[in-house]
């Protein structure tokens, strides 16, 4: 009889041991898909915060270095239920936007757009949590302020340029035509990189660095694309091609983000080749 009793009290044991096991996996489960704690990986004590406001025409950026008000607002944030959503809740998304960036404890940026109820990070998430972000821009009146980034410095700009116009900087000026002897020609168009070759007949030496940037046409008006890519930095070299030699050339388009069916162009410092993509 005693025997039997303690089966059953083993029994018991068990069947609690995986009722509390059950209980925190729904926990997490519910936990996890509601978002929340967007900002966990945050490093305040090392990493200036910096929220973002674009109106459709401007982008203003404040920047906060007091670490206790960094912690506190990360707090905030964080503690804002959230829910995953889909792609598509990025259309719903309209002026004006608020942006936030930090960076982690290793120096890896983590950043913010918010829209209507919709937030946007960097690593691809998307989330629907019912707080007006503007509350927490106010709170940085008064600290310092700087209009002079444009739209393509905007938090997750390239991900958002696929569903607002409004994300990619229009080109006012046309670029100047190619110097006079210097030929730049497509030798080939894949979806992850473009190769042209640069031949110098200007009885000058041409000299170029390793940034560049692509526009595209849409409606007759060149727009630049925004840089999707974190991380994404150049080299301060120039190259120097001298008068009577060729050089070949290739450049990443994937930092671009998928480059649609369309018309395109490859600027290097003042020099251009348009280029096409087949639907």
């Amino acid at each position: 009889m005693i025997v039997f009793q303690k089966i059953r009290e083993k029994r018991y044991l068990f069947v609690l041991l995986m009722l509390l096991f059950m209980g925190a996996g729904v926990f997490i489960f519910i936990f996890q898909n509601r978002g929340g704690n967007i900002l966990t990986e945050a490093s305040p004590d090392t990493s200036a915060l910096q929220l973002y406001y674009f109106d459709g025409k401007k982008v203003i950026v404040r920047t906060l270095y007091n670490i206790d008000r960094k912690k506190d607002l990360i707090k905030k944030i964080n503690d804002i239920p959230l829910e995953k959503t889909d792609e598509s809740a990025l259309t719903s998304m309209d002026i004006p936007f608020y942006g936030l960036w930090i960076s982690n404890k290793d120096g890896y940026p983590i950043s913010i757009a918010w829209s209507k109820g919709v937030w946007l990070k960097n690593n691809g998430a998307i989330y629907y949590g019912d707080r007006d972000f503007s509350s927490f821009w106010k709170q940085l009146e008064g600290e310092k302020e700087d209009d002079s980034l444009t739209v393509l410095n905007f938090p997750n700009a390239g991900r958002l340029s696929a569903y607002h116009l409004s994300f990619m900087l229009k080109v006012d000026e046309e670029v100047a035509e190619n110097t006079d002897g210097l030929d730049i020609l497509v030798k080939s168009v894949f979806p992850d990189e473009i190769t042209i070759s640069i031949s110098n007949n200007s009885g000058e030496e041409f000299t170029y660095g390793e940034y560049y940037s692509i526009q595209k046409e849409i409606g007759g008006q060149w727009y630049a694309l925004p840089i999707q890519e974190d991380n994404i930095g150049f080299h301060d070299i120039a190259h120097i091609l001298p008068a009577g030699e060729s050089a070949i050339e290739t450049y990443d388009l994937t930092i671009f983000g998928t480059l649609e069916s369309g018309n395109y162009k490859l600027v290097i410092e003042t020099e251009s080749v348009e280029f096409s993509i087949a639907g």
